[in-house]
């Protein structure tokens, strides 16, 4: 009798709905039965609702482990695909199976240890890859033509004011898929167009909504999110030209939150081109008159935002709300002040910090002035100039050994073609070793480019002028220069009505401490990094 383990999974919650792990499973326990084997009941491994064509899930990934720990003699599956939608991922998990020295049972497929029993199980896996791609194909070609041919509405999720009615193949009340006007949410998309034609911003539409007590589509908080707002706006949807094929999947580049497992790889979407986009006509909320208005209001606010001065908040991005939420720059009255985002994101009963907004003009000033006095030390600026020349010597003898390296690889690099243009060498090892001796250049040119780059930035004027150059120069940074070392050394700014702390790293010869009375308090510091700096900003 051998220690057995199971593995399941489904990729579509519609499976898991209709209990398709469970037939997985059954066949599973009758087979492990029939062999006389025993199932401990930590040795059932499944991924509910996970994608094949996804190598990390939690259900395979604990199974490997335990495989790797000889917690199981033998594995039973479905199939190959349940393994995996890839042939390639299927031979790298079956491999590491067997060489930890499970036996691999499918019930489906072809088992085997011989070469042709393992030929054929590859073959199988092959399948089980054209398979999904074959459906998948089908399914999207299937769906375009529906739409291009016939101007049929598919499945989808409806538009905020739409019921979405499926269809229905036969029977006396047969019908295709269509969307249907929902009263009292119509009611709503034509308060919002009439509010942005009357030229109210987001924001105000937002507060409006919320004091007449109109939750948000998918109701999770009491406030609308401006986003959602903006892409009704914008959706001609409402005016009856419903578009489909105007996005495709993609997989996220920047997600928001980094997570072990995900079930879906293609998290985020991407516009097609313009004429890839198939109109179908639905019922209309907005009259055509109406969005068109709305577009050409919208139209006129983005480009007076464009046309407008930027406003410079020089610690923009830095600023943190006592709270901890984050300040943004919100100018008002001809001033400019960081407020919190907490009053900007949530106004009216449901705010939760009351913190007052703080003078962007007055904090930007205050910050500049103490990291201007830090940077500009005469005795900072000597010892930094004093590290660069010490450098600078250093690389130069580093340059020249690199250049002898250099000179040796190029040699190599022409010998290896000669053995091999001579027949001497074959080509599967000239490109290996050729592929070594190209990423020793590559390491070799790389550092080369660095210490050139920082030799030709070292000083080469005498110290003593190159300390009052300095100090001048930081005297006549303009507002953009002054951004710039604002971000290269503050991490953060908290700042309140009465005082602001500002966080940073920097190569400081002493700490300043600037106390609500004014008074300063320095102590020599030559290793430490790191800057406070508390001040009164009324």
């Amino acid at each position: 009798m051998k220690q057995a383990a199971i593995y399941m999974r489904v990729s579509t919650q519609n499976q898991e709905q209709e209990q398709t792990i469970y037939n997985q499973r059954t066949e599973l326990l009758q087979r492990v039965a029939d062999d006389g084997n025993l199932l401990p009941p930590d040795c059932e491994y499944r991924d509910d609702g996970w994608s094949g064509t996804i190598l990390e899930r939690p259900g395979l990934d604990q199974m490997r482990a335990d495989a790797l720990d000889g917690k199981f003699d033998v594995l039973y599956y479905y199939d190959r695909g349940r393994i995996s939608r890839k042939f390639v991922h299927q031979e790298i998990i079956l491999d590491q199976l067997r060489n930890a020295g499970i036996e691999c049972i499918s019930l489906h497929d072809i088992n085997g240890d011989s070469h042709e029993e393992r030929l054929m199980g590859g073959m199988m896996g092959i399948f089980h890859e054209y398979e999904r791609v074959k459906i998948g194909e089908r399914m999207r070609i299937g769906k375009y033509r529906k739409v291009r041919e016939n101007k049929k509405l598919l499945g989808y999720n409806p538009k905020y004011g739409y019921n979405y009615k499926h269809r229905i193949k036969s029977g006396p009340n047969a019908r295709d898929a269509k969307f249907v006007i929902n009263k009292e949410q119509a009611k709503t998309v034509e308060m919002i167009f009439e509010w942005a034609a009357q030229g109210m911003s987001k924001y105000s539409i937002r507060t409006e909504l919320y004091k007449n007590g109109i939750m948000p589509p998918k109701a999770k908080n009491n406030i609308w999110s401006t986003s959602v707002i903006d892409r009704l706006l914008y959706d001609s949807t409402y005016m009856g030209h419903h578009y489909y094929n105007k996005s495709e999947s993609v997989e996220t580049k920047n997600p928001r939150r980094i997570v072990k497992y995900k079930r879906v790889l293609k998290g985020s979407r991407k516009k097609r081109p313009k004429e890839e986009w198939m109109c179908i006509k639905v019922p209309r909320i907005i009259k055509p008159e109406q969005f068109k208005e709305v577009q050409d209001r919208l139209a006129k606010n983005k480009r007076a935002r464009s046309n407008n001065k930027k406003h410079d908040y020089l610690v923009a991005g830095l600023v943190d709300c006592e709270c901890g939420q984050a300040r943004t720059g919100d100018p008002a009255n001809g001033s400019l002040y960081y407020r919190c985002n907490d009053r900007l994101n949530h106004p009216l009963g449901t705010r939760v910090c009351f913190e007052k907004s703080v003078n962007a003009t007055v904090l930007d000033d205050l910050v500049w002035r103490n990291i201007k006095q830090l940077i500009s030390q005469p005795e900072l600026v000597y010892e930094q100039a004093k590290k660069w020349q010490r450098g600078a010597s250093r690389h130069t003898k580093r340059l020249e050994r690199l250049y002898e390296q250099l000179k040796t690889v190029v040699d190599k690099e022409s010998r290896l073609a000669q053995a091999y243009a001579d027949g001497i060498m074959r080509e599967d090892v000239y490109r290996k070793k050729y592929e070594e001796v190209s990423d020793m250049r590559n390491s070799l040119m790389k550092e080369k480019r660095v210490l050139e780059k920082d030799i030709t930035n070292s000083p080469v004027v005498p110290l003593e002028k190159l300390v009052d150059g300095v100090i001048k120069l930081v005297e006549d940074l303009d507002f953009a220069e002054r951004r710039h070392i604002i971000q290269q050394v503050v991490d953060k700014v908290v700042a309140t009505k009465e005082e602001v702390t500002v966080c940073g790293i920097i190569p400081v010869l002493a700490v300043q401490q600037v106390g609500l009375n004014g008074k300063h308090r320095n102590r020599r510091s030559p290793k430490c990094r790191q800057i406070n700096i508390v001040q009164c900003i009324n």
